[in-house]
Formats: structure tokens, C-alpha cells, sequence
């Protein structure tokens, strides 16, 4: 299960805004994820509550996601389009000079955090 993995290393990055920001814990998050990304919604879920079970910084945290649909851009005419599972191909002119750029991503959006007293 990968989606643990993905949960350690945001949750380093939540700390690490945080800190920044000298909060006392985090409220709640969004996530952008892409189609292609290769996370499943349910085992994200289970692997947050794990974490947060165990990380008073998190504990009560909220995790939102929204999932972003592929978009391919065409090389040869340089239109952006949304991908057509049926094929790689430029639906404008044909070309297979194309490549994805959205829909990959797996992107900390949104953090909203309870700040101490003292940085009030």
C-alpha cells in the first residue's frame, strides 16, 4: 500500500508548514490528486486515520481531496486538450507528439492551521 508512504511524507510536510508558521495543530487539508497518479481514495483514507491516531498535530485534522482529470498538450499544434482514454494522440491534428500536463500530480493544495496564542 502505497498510499501510506504518500501519508508519511505529507504528514512531514503539514509539520514542516506548522513549524513554519508555529501552529498548534493542523484543521484541515486538501489535496489535488490527478487521475494517473495511482492513488486509491479509500486506502488514502485508511492510512490517514492510522497516522493521525498517533500525531497530536494532526489528531482531529480534516483531509479533503479533489481529483484532477488528464489534459494532454500537442507539440506539434500546441493545443491543450482533455485525453481521450482511446488513444495518446492529439484530438485537433492527429499527432502523437504529445504529453500529459495535468493529471499526474499529487499536490498539498490547502493546509488551515490553529495558530499558538503567541503568534496571534
Amino acid at each position: 500500500m502505497h498510499e501510506l508512504s504518500i501519508l508519511q511524507s505529507l504528514v512531514r510536510s503539514l509539520e514542516e508548514v506548522a513549524r513554519t508558521h508555529r501552529a498548534k495543530r493542523v484543521i484541515r487539508f486538501r489535496l489535488e490528486i490527478g487521475e494517473l497518479a495511482n492513488v486509491v481514495p479509500e486506502l488514502l483514507e485508511e492510512a490517514f486515520e492510522v497516522l493521525k491516531a498517533g500525531d497530536p498535530l494532526i489528531q482531529n485534522a480534516e483531509m479533503a481531496y479533489t481529483f484532477l482529470s488528464v489534459k494532454i498538450r500537442c507539440e506539434d499544434c500546441g493545443k491543450t486538450s482533455p485525453w481521450e482514454q482511446r488513444a495518446l494522440r492529439c484530438p485537433h491534428c492527429g499527432s502523437v507528439r504529445v504529453h500529459v500536463v495535468q493529471g499526474e500530480e499529487l499536490r498539498l493544495r490547502d493546509v488551515e492551521l490553529e495558530l499558538s496564542e503567541e503568534t496571534s
